[in-house]
């Protein structure tokens, strides 16, 4: 059955004929469903009768070792029937399925450029690879996942035809050997898993046994406090949501009056009408606490959705849509970042173990090193942050490529013949008001050096300006490190100059001067 002779292939390596004997792989599936027994496709249901007692004795037995098909089974349905569940479990699988996937060759080799070239477009580049990754992610709310490989063998390469994802309820794992293993259809006996005909994702959340480690083991749990809770505030909703209505008879009342009285009473929640004789009295009722009491019931779900925020995602933030940054924490992101880069890495190796090695080696024979699939992670960076830091010391002289800033960005280089943005030129003699230049300008004490100097570089006398001190240059400096218009770096000069003597303020005037100047230069050329 199976693969058999799988290295017998060495005609791309060697240059040889290839060697006879090389038996094809059966094109028959070996994890089929029967109807009606332990290979089951339908099932379903056990979710609407859980409870404590019976929860406890499933998760047990899942401790001592065992694979019930039933637990597999509820934690399938949690996923579909909790909403907020099956969100944050799907962030957490998309954060991964989003990511780049590339080939390592396995040297500068020709041969094995050859080998990397022939993975990339045979298994990198196969039509089904997401649903390969999406399926096997399965694996994080049960512990693990099987999808079985098709193998196309007409051509002259062997490869991939298809994956197949497996029902986890299919398989249970062998309480001996610990090795996860195929339910036969009808009995107890467990088939092992042909070599190359299966590729099965463990990823290693929790140390210990593989069932116990996936979310679902924990989830359960606050999963059915949850169900209690939301089914005890729908019954209170129905019988506290409405308002007690109340009927009240005189003593004189016949038994007809007190019927006609009961049949108004019962239409008035429905016809929000009724008549009644008017010996009689139908008083409505609202309760002043029931909102409050409902608020038990709300905060008990919600105080669950953020634990199961926490288990899968490490954070609630996201889980809460909370404007701006993420409930305020600007290091959160949608799943955190060492959470998605172990779930990525993980993935990796199952599929370098179970599709490239063996791709390879029916194809080009053993190799000392094999090539690898590997997902491009991409760290997170505020990129505010970074442009903030190199608009202000750029000017002071630091060196940054432009291509990084391109890149950091998601922007292209522009071509020879693009538009390009540019920043509007300043009206000619007006001052830009770029703090960084003008602040390195004053503090040297002299003029900028350029082909043309600047007739209005306050550092020189120029016709119609006023030299400035070296004082004045002080104090302009920090004004322009704070203004960003004219009227900001009026506002700046009166709080700096408040406490001057006369002789100051007189400077100041002339510094006011040059800046009215400056103005009027600039609205004329306007």
């Amino acid at each position: 059955m199976g693969l058999r002779n799988p290295f017998k292939k060495q005609a791309a390596v060697q240059n040889v004929p290839e060697p006879p004997g090389r038996e094809e792989p059966e094109a028959e599936q070996l994890a089929f469903a029967v109807p009606n027994s332990n290979r089951s496709l339908w099932g379903g249901g056990l979710v609407r009768g859980l409870n404590p007692e019976r929860l406890a004795h499933i998760l047990d037995t899942v401790r001592q070792g065992e694979t019930p098909a039933e637990y597999l089974e509820i934690a399938q349905e949690l996923e579909q029937r909790d909403a907020h569940y099956r969100s944050v479990l799907s962030t957490r699988k998309h954060a991964v399925e989003g990511l780049e996937m590339f080939v390592q060759g396995a040297g500068d080799a020709e041969a094995d450029k050859d080998i990397a070239a022939a993975v990339e477009e045979d298994i990198l580049g196969h039509a089904d690879l997401m649903d390969l990754r999406k399926n096997a992610l399965d694996a994080l709310g049960k512990g693990f996942s099987v999808n079985e490989i098709i193998w196309d063998t007409s051509g002259k390469r062997w490869k991939p035809k298809t994956f197949l994802f497996r029902d986890p309820r299919w398989f249970a794992y062998d309480r001996d050997s610990g090795d996860l293993r195929l339910r036969e259809p009808l009995g107890i006996g467990l088939i092992p898993l042909e070599e190359f005909r299966f590729i099965v994702h463990e990823p290693n959340l929790l140390a210990g046994m593989q069932i116990t480690g996936g979310l679902s083991f924990t989830a359960l749990l606050y999963w059915l406090i949850k169900n209690y809770d939301v089914t005890s505030w729908a019954a209170f909703a129905d019988r506290f949501g409405y308002p007690v209505r109340l009927g009240k008879y005189g003593r004189k009342a016949t038994k007809e009056d007190i019927a006609t009285l009961k049949r108004a009473v019962a239409a008035i929640g429905s016809d929000v009408g009724a008549v009644i004789p008017d010996s009689m009295v139908l008083e409505i009722i609202e309760s002043t606490t029931t909102g409050t009491n409902a608020l038990v019931y709300r905060e008990l779900a919600e105080w669950v959705d953020k634990e199961l925020s926490k288990l899968v995602l490490g954070q609630t933030a996201s889980a809460e849509g909370t404007p701006g940054a993420l409930g305020g924490q600007p290091g959160q992101e949608e799943v955190r970042q060492d959470i998605c880069r172990a779930d990525a890495l993980q993935f990796d190796q199952t599929i370098n173990r179970d599709l490239v090695i063996p791709y390879v080696k029916f194809n080009f024979g053993e190799q000392a090193v094999y090539p690898k699939i590997k997902t491009k992670l991409v760290e997170s960076k505020n990129v505010q942050m970074i442009a903030d830091a190199v608009s202000k010391l750029v000017p002071v002289g630091l060196k940054v490529r432009q291509a990084e800033m391109l890149t950091l960005l998601n922007l292209s280089a522009p071509a020879e013949d693009d538009e390009i943005l540019k920043q509007p030129a300043a009206p000619a003699g007006m001052m830009g008001f770029n703090a960084a230049e003008h602040r390195i300008s004053l503090n040297a004490g002299e003029a900028a050096e350029a082909a043309d100097p600047d007739p209005l570089d306050p550092g020189e006398e120029a016709d119609g300006f006023t030299a400035i001190s070296d004082e004045i240059a002080a104090v302009l400096d920090k004004a322009l490190d704070k203004a960003t218009d004219f009227k900001s770096f009026e506002k700046e000069l009166e709080t700096l100059a408040a406490a001057w003597p006369a002789d100051k303020i007189a400077e100041l005037l002339a510094v006011a001067t040059f800046k009215a100047r400056v103005k009027g230069m600039e609205e004329f050329d306007a």
